[in-house]
């Protein structure tokens, strides 16, 4: 118990640097100090309090820190600054501390390489420095810095665990030439184990009829329903659906929403908008939803518990999030005959349900015509990516460098975010394989039209690995181009063999590297000849299930309707 003012003191100061800032001003205020806001409880009150503190103890380390961390979370950056460096200045063993919230205002005011600098400075005085984990981590992905990003966060949740940065590490683990479906496994268990089974306690029995052929209510969790790449596959869906043995519930959560949310919503009988998951739980359970369906996994945010508290008597995962969630709550992931890859079923903790043909339909943003290969009018073949940045790691630009060195005067189009920082950190990696920086062009994003018609630019696209296209995939063949993608034992790096498979283009998916570059030397070499393969692609993905929107609906239904006749069983048994 402290004795005296020095005691209330510094215990109030603790509460500072842990933001409890009501309790903050409980134990300054035991020093007796007259100041005019000591009526209020916010940050700032507490702030007040303490510089008027302060201010008769010009050497307090302690109060110029908090005084300094306190700056920093309301904002006031000039302050924040001119406090940490009195308190480094009265007691230098405070340089961790001190530079771990250096790095947070630096990290906010954009300025990365610093901010991950100041980090490093922090762990290098202290290595458990959460703050400084917390940043440097979050720095390096935006840097993209993957497997730096990922080991910083990954020490950050061993020191205080973290849903959202855990889900975090979870996603970016699909980037890493290293990761294998085990370790992803065993990653999405501890998830499950830190923060979804704790939960398991709070579930109820269901009142639902367990009769198998009744008509079902199917409800869709999402948080991308606005412009997001799943949307090219939710409106076929919705719409196709057979009302007469469906009865289809939408809950789109988070905060995003633009025209295409309206759109869904004039899409369903049923359109709920609904944050946080105790709330989307009661609602399902109150619509007496038969299936519920996760289409994010661990990029829905914190209404993925929902799942957790078992709202529905079947769960499914599907399309939206390419992996196991690592909850046993989700009890079926609908894969393909491609996803996962088969062997790996015991990597995810759903059981795995194949449907028949393909993933899902496919319906593109844009109805832009397909054109000659560019390389007809150039006189060189252009060869593309317009994938995520992240997902081009250094082996991808090391197999992507040799394709480009045997393919004379050949150019490769990369297209994504506006921003310096991947196009440097790529030109600076294919400079080091000897490609020079003019052979590399780089553009930012545009509308959903031109983003279509810059395939039009392009002869060939060179899907990434192990963390393949998807959608990019899809619309480059509706476009024409051929794609080239190596496929392996991760889930995410069987999407492009599911895709061309389904589109009757098994012959561009490669198994190992070396028939990578084969592959896409040998388009390097037919395209030119052969025009006519740009209209030949696109009618192949037309005639294909990725564009059968009623019959993989139908498939998609038969699924569903499996796996309640399965849950059916198990109650009248």
């Amino acid at each position: 118990m402290p004795r005296t003012n020095q005691d209330w003191a510094e215990l109030g100061c603790q509460m500072m640097d842990a933001r409890r800032f009501s309790e903050a001003i409980e134990y300054f205020r035991r020093l007796h100090v007259t100041n005019g806001h000591l009526a209020g409880d916010s940050p700032r009150d507490a702030m007040e309090l303490l510089r008027a503190i302060s201010e008769s103890r010009p050497n307090w380390s302690a109060g110029q820190f908090s005084l300094g961390g306190t700056y920093e979370y309301l904002g006031d950056f000039e302050h924040a600054r001119l406090h940490l460096e009195n308190a480094l200045r009265i007691d230098p063993s405070k340089l961790a501390g001190v530079e771990a919230l250096r790095a947070r205002m630096l990290f906010l005011e954009g300025k990365l390489p610093e901010a991950v600098d100041s980090a490093d400075r922090a762990l290098a005085a202290n290595p458990d420095s959460y703050v400084a984990l917390l940043v440097r981590g979050q720095a390096c992905s935006k840097l993209y810095r993957t497997v730096e990003s990922v080991a910083s966060l990954r020490r950050s949740i061993e020191l205080l665990p973290d849903r959202s940065i855990h889900a975090s590490v979870l996603f970016q683990m699909n980037y890493l030439e290293e990761t294998t479906p085990e370790a992803l496994y065993a990653a999405a268990c501890r998830w499950n184990s830190l923060y979804s089974a704790p939960l398991a306690a709070q579930t109820q029995t269901h009142a639902n009829s367990p009769d198998p052929d009744r008509r079902l209510k199917i409800g869709y969790v999402s948080p991308d329903l606005c412009q997001h790449p799943v949307m090219k596959f939710v409106p076929p869906l919705l719409e196709r659906h057979d009302r007469s043995r469906f009865e289809v519930f939408v809950y789109a959560v988070g905060e995003k929403s633009d025209q295409l949310s309206e759109h869904v919503r004039g899409l369903v009988e049923n359109y709920t908008a609904i944050r946080g998951y105790r709330e989307v739980a009661e609602r399902v359970r109150r619509d007496g939803i038969d299936i519920l369906v996760d289409l994010a996994g661990h990029t829905m945010g914190p209404e993925l518990l929902a799942f957790a508290l078992r709202p529905a008597p079947v769960q499914v995962s599907w399309i939206g999030y390419v992996g196991t969630t690592g909850m046993p709550e989700i009890d079926y992931f609908l894969g393909d005959q491609h996803i996962p890859c088969p062997g790996t079923e015991g990597c995810f903790s759903e059981t795995v349900v194949r449907l028949p043909r393909s993933l899902g339909c496919y319906r593109p943003f844009g109805e832009i015509p397909v054109t000659a290969p560019p390389c007809l009018e150039t006189g060189y073949v252009s060869f593309g990516c317009f994938n995520n940045a992240k997902k081009v790691n250094r082996q991808v630009v090391k197999l992507w460098a040799s394709i480009l060195h045997l393919a004379p005067n050949s150019k490769l189009l990369l297209k994504y975010h506006d921003s310096d920082v991947w196009q440097n950190a790529l030109r600076e990696w294919f400079q080091e394989d000897g490609i020079a920086s003019e052979r590399i062009l780089c553009e930012g994003p545009s509308s959903p039209e031109d983003y279509l018609a810059a395939y039009n630019r392009i002869d060939i696209v060179l899907d990434p690995f192990p963390y393949n296209g998807g959608t990019t995939t899809l619309d480059a063949l509706w476009m024409g181009v051929p794609v080239v993608t190596l496929a392996g034992r991760l889930a995410v790096q069987c999407v492009g063999a599911s895709i061309l498979s389904g589109a009757g283009l098994a012959d561009f998916v490669a198994r190992t590297p070396e028939q990578y570059l084969t592959t896409a030397l040998y388009l390097a070499a037919v395209v030119p000849k052969r025009p006519e393969l740009r209209w030949d692609i696109r009618k192949s993905l037309m005639a294909s299930p990725w564009m059968d929107e009623t019959g993989v609906v139908r498939e998609v239904e038969n699924a569903y309707r499996d796996v309640w006749r399965t849950w059916c069983k198990s109650r009248n048994s």
